[in-house]
């Protein structure tokens, strides 16, 4: 029954569109191509400068940090590395990383052309997507017309076209879009471009949230969609067969609005926060986001204050950085790359990460997947050691935490989540944002009197692996943060050992600070040096 329980939890918030779709998606047939005997002609569209990361070299494909040798038996569905990985062989990524020549992409392309028939997980929608949007690029930047290629490019998109993603939503729908228009640029089909525009205007605006962020509140893949924004917006601005330049002027406005978003939540140094799934080194960085708005003609901003609706908050001082989290987990239908994180902060001191997200190793089932979307896994309190949000499986999500927002200033903030409302309890949190420090409060309140509940918590802060920590009589030293718990109740705290990733398959041992109370704590994190 508590199965049963979970289950329904999780499906009740999908849309009737979703629940429609899973069923098709069950019933129908496993994908297969028709190769027409002649295709429409193929028109060279224009394309950025070649900017993947380099994950094919000398017959060595690495994807997240994972490297195998290809043979000349090339197995496309090889699964010995989890799915994500074979999703990567498939998606034709390195075709536009800088150095890969042209005699080694269109052998590699021709290869997948001969074992079409045997492709398992190449033909879903999503690679597919991918596929097509790379086969385009390298196509037209290398000015190559191959009618066998042609051929089979085509019957991808028209199978694309019949198989979109409408039983999942959410980021995988829209790259359905972004890629089912490429096509129709490529080949001129008008059916194909009216299809993918008003896909991608209504998902543009049912993902885009007021803010400038995508729904899903992932920065990693939000710089993804933003880039693949950039693309097709060059691509469009040099085409006009279509006669659409609503489109254009659509793709000018949300690009702009992502841009401004990712400025407001990016580090003096760079980074962005690795908040729920969100792995270093897979998706451009913000300064080469920049680079490319700027050469395709897009004016750029910065408005940290517009940082509401995502949920998330930036704040900067002279020598830190805080980014806190009091907003939703994710959209309601589709949480899938949701943590539970509610009140987690990241904290950059100098320049430099002091207090992390563990951000994310793998998607792979199991208990490190488990462990990083735990509430644990965050800086923020755990109540008997339970989830804030009831992740599940690799990307589900039943309960989930509501939060209510108290102060909202410069230099306060203060919220409230339910997340705990079975075991009887409410989570408040508050920062008070000073120049040389924070004044975190955790208060642990019944939930039917908001009273102060004698309930026990443990918050904790994940301090990063270069950062030294000390113990130094009743108070920590983490580098140059001083840091300071108080508890009417004599918190008790102890350093213990974690495992912090650094992209896909790459875990790094650090220090996480782990203090208990009972009912009320206060932390102050203070700059020295």
């Amino acid at each position: 029954m508590r199965n049963l329980g979970l289950i329904w939890r999780t499906v009740r918030q999908l849309t009737l569109r979703q629940i429609v779709y899973q069923v098709i998606f069950r019933l129908r047939g496993r994908a297969r191509l028709h190769i027409p005997a002649t295709t429409p002609q193929a028109y060279f569209l224009t394309t950025p400068e070649p900017d993947k990361p380099q994950s094919y070299q000398s017959g060595v494909v690495t994807f997240l940090n994972l490297s195998r040798q290809l043979t000349a038996e090339l197995d496309w569905n090889y699964a010995g590395f989890g799915k994500l990985w074979t999703y990567n062989l498939n998606y034709f990524d390195y075709l536009n990383q800088p150095d890969m020549t042209v005699r080694t992409g269109l052998e590699l392309i021709c290869d997948f052309m001969a074992k079409t028939d045997s492709l398992r997980d190449g033909l879903e929608p999503y690679p597919t997507s991918l596929r097509i949007m790379n086969w385009v690029q390298f196509l037209s930047r290398h000015q190559i017309q191959n009618e066998p290629i042609n051929q089979h490019l085509f019957a991808q998109i028209r199978l694309l076209s019949h198989r979109l993603d409408y039983h999942l939503g959410g980021n995988h729908l829209l790259e359905n879009g972004f890629s089912l228009l490429m096509g129709a640029l490529f080949f001129r089909q008008a059916r194909w471009f009216h299809k993918a525009s008003r896909l991608i205007r209504q998902e543009l605006t049912n993902q885009i949230l007021a803010d400038g962020g995508h729904d899903e509140r992932s920065p990693m893949y939000h710089q993804i969609f933003l880039d693949r924004l950039l693309d097709l917006r060059l691509a469009l601005q040099t085409q006009s067969w279509h006669n659409d330049p609503d489109l254009l002027d659509c793709l000018t406005e949300k690009a702009t609005q992502m841009l401004d978003w990712i400025n407001g939540i990016t580090f003096k140094n760079g980074d962005v926060p690795m908040v729920n799934d969100a792995a270093w080194g897979i998706a451009p960085t913000s300064f080469q986001l920049r680079k490319k708005a700027e050469r395709t003609g897009i004016q750029q901003s910065y408005h940290p204050s517009l940082l509401t609706s995502s949920g998330y908050r930036m704040y900067r001082q002279k020598r830190y950085e805080l980014f806190a989290d009091v907003g939703p987990v994710g959209p309601d239908h589709q949480p899938g790359h949701a943590h539970a994180d509610t009140f987690s902060f990241v904290l950059y001191v100098d320049n430099q990460p002091a207090l992390v997200d563990n951000s994310i190793s793998t998607y792979q089932p199991g208990s490190r997947r488990a462990w990083e979307r735990s509430t644990a896994a965050h800086n923020t309190v755990t109540v008997n050691e339970s989830n804030s949000s009831e992740v599940w499986a690799s990307f589900r999500v039943g309960r989930r935490a509501g939060v209510t927002l108290l102060t909202d200033t410069g230099t306060v903030l203060t919220a409230r989540h339910d997340g705990y409302r079975k075991q009887g309890v409410i989570h408040e949190r508050s920062w008070v944002v000073e120049p040389n420090c924070v004044v975190i409060t955790d208060r642990l309140l019944n939930a039917k009197t908001e009273a102060e509940a004698q309930q026990p918590g443990i918050a904790r802060f994940y301090v990063h692996p270069d950062v030294s920590i000390q113990l130094v009589d009743d108070f920590i030293l983490a580098g140059s943060l001083k840091i300071v718990v108080r508890s009417e109740t004599n918190p008790t705290f102890c350093v213990i050992s974690y495992a912090m990733a650094e992209g896909f398959n790459q875990l790094r041992s650090g220090h996480c600070l782990e203090v208990a109370f009972i009912a009320r704590l206060e932390t102050t994190l203070l700059l020295s040096g």
